[in-house]
């Protein structure tokens, strides 16, 4: 039986007068620019049309309708609808993935179609590659768009809410997208192994669309309130720092990992909800011994917080690995240095849910910024401008001095972060049992 979710987008998609309005439309398009190449000096290649017109139609417009599939139910209210249905995850995220695109992929299989035939007949090469890479490149940011939405639909981040996210990843995608038509006899080194630019360009797409998709199917279970342990979030954070470090020969692994881990922390922290109802019932369920209760309720940012202890614990066993980016010369560099960007992450954390437990902590997220920037920046500049560097190191334990030092007040900085975290939780307990 075909997908009901899959077939209601196509309903939605399709009618009589799109199915022949498409082909129609772009074969027009198609036969004046090839009688104006063939006839104007300058005419642009009808190849390098069909993927600018491929571009357009999905990577721009499909990315609209793909954002728009879980924004639509958000704003008319029927996701509730949505989540009390029989469907399971997968068949709601492919059904959504390809069937809220699917008018998008039907001119562009079209332009890629004119693409292949065009290009075969003027022998130019990464024919087949390229028109693979730009089918992987339209998953990628479908789903990731899927992805994002979903994750982000129970939290109050108006460019969800307006679809902002949909040109978000365009933006990104545009920035970081490599040519698909050049450099076709570059060699990329990847892990000491040399490989041809149009096949290690296609394994990345295939491989980033693939985790693009699998995020998208992971968010669907936590929109439809299916509880799953926290497993992939640090395995994507693994798998995309192995992929990083490739580049470098394996070189600094641990680090990318490390500042990986951080950063993947960092957003989900940001973006996931916690309230200290929902940590109320992970401790009763650590109390009650039940672990896996405990894992299934779980966010998701303490297991890249975890990791980047990991990490951290790596580097300082294996003190060769220097750090990817290229650290001031007068800084003293030592494997304490990961231990600290642990604890301050671990600091950032404690503080962000000290604001998240309060009575008034739908505001956590930008107060949380405020405060760090202040401590982080602020106070620090003012410290040093004073000529109290004591207190500017106090303030931003990363400085030129001795790692040792760095490493302590980090320490300092996490307990107090620590203790400021379970005094407010015993005052919320507080004032929960007088109220009751």
């Amino acid at each position: 039986m075909i997908n009901p979710e899959f077939k209601r987008n196509l309903w939605l998609q399709f009618s009589l007068h799109r199915l022949i309005a498409m082909p129609a439309i772009l074969g027009l398009v198609f036969f004046t620019l090839s009688y104006a190449a063939a006839n104007l000096p300058g005419g642009l290649a009808l190849d390098s049309v069909a993927l600018i017109l491929f571009g357009g139609i999905v990577c721009l417009w499909g990315t609209r309708n793909a954002s728009s599939s879980v924004i639509d139910e958000i704003r008319d209210k029927t996701w509730d609808q949505q989540r009390m249905s029989a469907l399971d995850p997968w068949t709601m995220t492919w059904g959504k993935l390809f069937g809220a695109t699917a008018f998008n992929w039907y001119g562009g299989l079209i332009c890629l179609a004119v693409f292949a035939v065009t290009a075969i007949a003027g022998g130019r090469s990464m024919t087949l590659s390229a028109g693979l890479t730009l089918l992987a490149l339209g998953i990628l940011m479908h789903a990731a768009t899927i992805a994002l939405n979903l994750h982000l639909m129970r939290s109050d981040i108006r460019a969800v809410q307006r679809g902002g996210i949909a040109w978000a990843v365009v933006v990104i995608a545009v920035m970081f997208a490599p040519p698909f038509r050049s450099h076709t006899d570059t060699v990329i080194q990847w892990w000491g192994t040399g490989f041809a630019y149009a096949s290690f360009l296609l394994g990345s797409m295939v491989f980033l669309a693939t985790l693009a998709v699998f995020a998208a199917w992971r968010s669907m279970n936590s929109a439809l309130q299916i509880s799953t342990i926290p497993w992939a979030w640090p395995l994507g954070c693994c798998l995309l720092a192995a992929y990083l470090a490739g580049f470098a020969d394996g070189t600094g692994l641990l680090w990318i990992g490390l500042l990986l881990a951080m950063a993947m922390t960092y957003a989900a922290l940001f973006t996931e909800e916690n309230d200290i109802a929902l940590w109320q019932r992970i401790v009763a369920r650590i109390e009650a011994g039940n672990w896996q209760g405990f894992l299934r309720n779980l966010p998701i940012w303490p297991s890249t917080l975890t990791l980047s202890f990991c990490f951290a614990l790596l580097l300082l066993v294996n003190n060769g690995q220097i750090p990817p980016i290229e650290l001031p010369p007068r800084f003293a560099y030592s494997p304490l240095l990961a231990v600290t960007l642990a604890l301050m992450l671990l600091r950032d954390c404690c503080v962000y849910l000290f604001f998240a437990f309060s009575r008034k902590g739908k505001r956590a997220g930008a107060t949380t910024i405020l405060y760090l920037a202040v401590i982080n920046g602020l106070l620090p500049f003012m410290a040093r401008v004073l000529g109290l560097n004591g207190l500017a190191i106090f303030f931003m334990p990363l400085h030129f001095g001795s790692a040792w030092t760095m490493l302590g007040i980090a320490l300092l900085h996490a307990v107090l972060a620590l203790g400021l975290l379970n005094w407010r939780w015993r005052q919320r307990a507080l004032k929960d049992d007088t109220a009751s």
